[in-house]
């Protein structure tokens, strides 16, 4: 998560203070502070910017595929220097307003972790009234970001800055501060507390998409042959199933597979506590089918997540599922055959073309019914 840092006031008051700073050690304040620097925000509707993977077709009209551009401004009487590493992308935060977050604001364009093969470094060196530029979509390869949907959004970024002064001028106080030293595993300058410079604020507006059509889906079910997984591994265990103190029904763990029939790339949404996406029935022989009752187990979770996974056109998603990890599986402990069927209900949207974010969600889910499985009892 992006450092949310409050800005303190450093005055530099003479050469000397910079190199008492870089004394104390690699988490001292080497910049001017933030009201030293001018950061501005503009959106660049005409950005002959590649539109990148996420941003083809109807994608290209969302706010998350639009060019913005920030230019910071060293507001100083000093010459500084700003660090980043090449492989990655500045350390930028665009929000957008959000009345109900705690500080009014909520992100939706950040950097992600870095994931540089070496360490090359940037030295950006600034005097006194110059200026550096930074252009991106607000996703691209190196941003991760959170959906929004259609409307009108007011934007700001946040800048982290990490760098430091020329003391005296025209010496190169940065690369120093770039290097592993020692034991070390991280070059100084990663480990300075930053300034953090907020820029003006800019309304976008997010437009309305055409229709794109319906959802897709096949489902099919078939029974696991083997142990479970590593997701399953803790339930199979727990509910004595290795030793098969219960009747195998319940023990039964089955393979699913949903696949995108659809002409464009999908996400789907489950929650890791109450996934009520696969919902299953049951029948004996000669009986009608019933619906298997939820287990009260599956409503006590210490923490559940949202998830979202992305479906390609003509791509599948593939998981395994046991009956006792969240239904009540008395019914099925009377010896005899079994018959099962599983109904998908699927909470899908519309997706960019690499399935990294949601277009739109439409409001009819199909239900996918799966084949029937039979089942003899086998304790």
């Amino acid at each position: 998560m992006h450092k949310m840092l409050v800005a303190i006031s450093l005055v530099f008051c003479s050469l000397a203070c910079g190199f008492s700073a870089i004394a104390r050690g690699p988490f001292s304040r080497l910049l001017p502070p933030p009201e030293d620097f001018r950061l501005t925000l503009r959106e660049e509707p005409h950005s002959e910017m590649s539109l990148g993977p996420s941003c083809g077709g109807e994608a290209s009209l969302t706010l998350l595929c639009r060019a913005f551009t920030l230019t910071l401004e060293n507001a100083s009487k000093h010459t500084v220097h700003i660090s980043e590493l090449r492989c990655f992308e500045p350390d930028v935060v665009f929000e957008i307003r959000q009345p109900k977050s705690s500080s009014g604001w909520w992100p939706i364009s950040q950097q992600g972790k870095p994931t540089c093969n070496t360490l090359d470094w940037v030295n950006i060196r600034l005097k006194a009234g110059e200026k550096t530029e930074y252009t991106t979509r607000l996703i691209s390869p190196r941003r991760s970001i959170y959906a929004v949907s259609v409307g009108s959004y007011t934007l700001h970024a946040q800048w982290a800055l990490f760098g430091c002064t020329e003391a005296p001028e025209g010496t190169d106080c940065l690369s120093p501060l770039q290097v592993i030293r020692g034991a070390s595993t991280v070059a100084d300058i990663a480990l300075q507390e930053p300034v953090t410079v907020l820029s003006n604020e800019v309304v976008a507006v997010s437009p309305s998409l055409p229709d794109l059509g319906a959802l897709r889906f096949t489902f099919e079910v078939t029974v696991h042959r083997g142990p479970p997984g590593d997701e399953l591994s803790s339930t199979w265990a727990a509910n004595g199933c290795a030793e098969m103190t219960i009747t195998s029904v319940e023990c039964t763990i089955f393979d699913y597979t949903v696949r995108n029939l659809g002409d464009r790339a999908v996400r789907n949404a489950t929650e890791s506590c109450r996934d009520s996406s696969i919902t299953p029935e049951y029948a004996t022989a000669g009986g009608e089918w019933k619906p298997l009752p939820g287990s009260k187990k599956s409503w006590f979770c210490s923490s559940n997540t949202f998830i979202e996974t992305g479906i390609s056109s003509g791509g599948k998603v593939v998981g395994e599922f046991m009956l006792i990890s969240r239904y009540d599986t008395t019914p099925l402990r009377a010896p005899g055959d079994y018959r099962f069927r599983f109904t998908f209900q699927p909470h899908a949207c519309f997706a960019s073309p690499d399935a990294s974010f949601c277009l739109m969600r439409p409001e009819h889910q199909p239900l996918v019914e799966s084949q029937e499985i039979a089942l003899g009892d086998r304790p």
